[in-house]
């Protein structure tokens, strides 16, 4: 379970590198830099994969890495993105700790995953924490379309997580890793291109390390530790450390931004790493 906690954090911290970066770079550009550097560091992985592990996967498991792919990345940011700047970050970010709930949901609807009560119950206790880590702020700004794209991305996110522990059980998750980075940029490159409206770049230290930050961090690191985690867990029970995302951007805005939590906020995060902590204990107390 310390893999996923590792990668929430690094999903988390985006929020904040992609608001530094985007003040350098077009947000639709961000997410396609990102990518496409991300793609090229881990083409040595790639390369030991087709030298001595391509036997291992078929032409049905190729088209599900392309799918996934596609899925896990590209599409994921660009709904998010391009949902957050139709509506406000709070409203979004509320959106986004729907999750757990939709991952359990998408689970037991199209998987026929079976599911604890009680892993439902935290999923639903994480989402209220988030909803009041946000405050009342997101009831401010809220525009229909923004919310919906970032409600689609929940969708998306729990079709892939499902989908993915299945693969993860064939392909080691380093080269899972960089195999779904790589084919979802190949093929969703040119409609990531194509919703870039502004192509200047200004140029700053902090807006380059950032991006950096983004690639190394929040792409390649963070995926690794997810697909690690989701070897070893319950697509239902990784969905509850979703929750903490949105929970480390607003402790980072805090502290990097200077942004003030309200008394509501500090409850909503005590719930949503409860949920978390609850959720880690478990397996645990299984055995």
């Amino acid at each position: 379970m310390i893999y996923l906690l590792i990668a929430s954090f690094l999903w988390g911290t985006s929020f904040i590198a992609g608001k530094i970066a985007y003040n350098m770079f077009d947000p639709s550009l961000v997410v396609a830099l990102r990518y496409i550097f991300a793609s090229i560091i881990l083409s040595p992985v790639t390369i030991s994969f087709m030298r001595q592990e391509k036997e291992t996967i078929n032409k049905k498991d190729f088209f599900m890495l392309i799918l996934l792919g596609i899925l896990t990345y590209p599409l994921t940011s660009m709904l998010q993105f391009i949902g957050l700047s139709f509506t406000s970050a709070s409203s979004a970010t509320t959106i986004i700790g729907i999750e757990p709930i939709m991952i359990t949901m998408i689970g037991f609807i199209f998987f026929k995953e079976k599911t604890s009560p009680i892993v439902f119950f935290l999923g639903i206790i994480a989402f209220l924490g988030v909803a009041l880590t946000v405050g009342v702020s997101a009831l401010e700004n809220v525009s229909f379309f923004g919310c919906f794209l970032v409600f689609l991305s929940t969708i998306v996110v729990s079709f892939w997580v499902q989908l993915s522990k299945k693969v993860l059980t064939k392909i080691n998750s380093n080269y899972y890793t960089a195999l779904t980075i790589q084919l979802g940029t190949i093929f969703a490159l040119p409609i990531m291109l194509f919703l870039v409206k502004n192509w200047k770049i200004y140029y700053s230290l902090k807006g380059i390390i950032a991006l950096l930050y983004l690639i190394v961090g929040c792409s390649i690191g963070a995926g690794w530790f997810w697909n690690k985690g989701l070897e070893r867990s319950e697509a239902s029970k990784s969905g509850i450390f979703l929750a903490l995302e949105p929970v480390f951007g607003i402790l980072f805005a805090v502290l990097i931004l200077g942004e003030k939590l309200n008394f509501l906020s500090i409850i909503g995060i005590i719930l949503v790493i409860l949920s978390a902590a609850i959720c880690m204990i478990l397996p645990k107390q299984k055995s």
